[in-house]
């Protein structure tokens, strides 16, 4: 090869030149899956809106439960009035168990224990593989972080996150398209 063939600069001696990528060489991009893809009904159906909304549920009753044993602790009640002195922490508790749980869960079996009572799974958009630890982390992320913010607004945006699971052809909400993910169903 010349050195006008090279591309970059002049490879010190010793050093093998740089050759230009070949069109051969490149490979399409996969085709990612699309509604027509997956089966009507049956394992490996896209997850209808009712089983997903019924393992978040359960799911948000297992996370807010630690949460509310800590709520009932902090009443106190005389006669006249009844106070709660809930902690300032009690957001972060909420976010650390609800993104550890999930994280946890989907990187290790790619289901939550509300998905596994429901039928579904989460899986990888490109090829239906359980989701990695950085996708299950990704997806564990998005839907919990708003809980950092005040209670009220918080809890306004997850629910609008979680929400967002029952729009388009593939039912992926944000959580799912920020970890790379789709829920289907396994029965």
């Amino acid at each position: 090869m010349r050195p006008s063939e090279v591309t970059g600069p002049v490879p010190a001696e010793g050093e093998e030149p740089r050759r230009p990528p070949t069109a051969a060489s490149a490979e399409p991009p996969p085709k990612l899956p699309e509604a027509k893809d997956f089966p009507a009904t049956g394992a490996n159906s896209l997850a209808a809106p009712g089983p997903r909304f019924g393992a978040r549920g359960m799911d948000l009753a297992i996370v807010v439960t630690p949460a509310l044993v800590v709520v009932a602790l902090s009443v106190t009640a005389s006669a006249d009035r009844v106070e709660i002195d809930t902690p300032t922490w009690l957001p972060w508790l909420v976010l650390g168990v609800g993104v550890v749980y999930e994280f946890v869960m989907l990187a290790l079996w790619g289901r939550t224990l509300g998905k596994w009572m429901f039928g579904l799974r989460v899986a990888r958009y490109t090829d239906g593989k359980k989701p990695d630890p950085s996708q299950a982390l990704l997806r564990a992320l998005v839907p919990w972080a708003p809980m950092a913010l005040p209670l009220s607004f918080g809890s306004a945006i997850v629910l609008g996150l979680w929400a967002s699971g029952i729009q388009g052809s593939l039912h992926r909400g944000i959580p799912d398209r920020a970890g790379g993910t789709v829920v289907i169903a396994t029965r």
